[in-house]
């Protein structure tokens, strides 16, 4: 059975083009899950359609599956945290320059909203508490849709972009 199936299903897993392991894994689990269903399949004929069905769907999965792992070197983790640990002189005169840049690049923002938005996301990023929120009644509310409050973040990054690239 699995000699004259065997052709069909490598044919699905090299369509999704995943990676020899990745599509040896998928065809695998096809096995798997024909000797575990082997006893409710009645039907010898559509053996094949449901087959190419389970092979599709173990293939998708593993592509999803593999989307999101992404290998990382367990070397450079730990040369990060010794880094982020125990920064040097040179690292921490650094961030701090690159900190005071941002926060003029900050204060050259028109609007008064997108500036204090610009400093608290700064500042959250930077470990910091945020800032109080302005206490005068004109202040707009600061609760918005998540998506309309990410467009806002990606404008406002976009425009501090270009303040940090125009030379001073």
């Amino acid at each position: 059975m699995v000699d004259r199936h065997l052709p069909v299903v490598n044919a699905i897993a090299r369509s999704y083009r995943l990676s020899a392991p990745d599509r040896e894994d998928a065809v695998q689990t096809v096995w798997l899950t024909l000797n575990q269903q082997l006893p409710r399949l009645h039907s010898p004929e559509r053996l094949r359609g449901w087959l190419r069905r389970v092979a599709h769907d173990a293939c998708g999965r593993q592509r999803r599956h593999s989307a999101r792992d992404h290998p990382v070197d367990p070397q450079s983790l730990t040369r990060r945290d010794a880094l982020s640990q125990d920064p040097g002189p040179e690292a921490q005169y650094l961030r701090k320059e690159e900190h005071q840049e941002l926060h003029r690049a900050i204060r050259r923002l028109t609007d008064p909203g997108e500036r204090r938005a610009a400093l608290r996301y700064l500042d959250g990023a930077a470990g910091l508490p945020a800032p109080p929120a302005p206490s005068d009644p004109g202040a707009s509310d600061d609760r918005v849709h998540p998506r309309t409050a990410a467009n806002q973040r990606r404008r406002m990054l976009r425009r501090l972009r270009r303040l940090l690239e125009e030379p001073t």
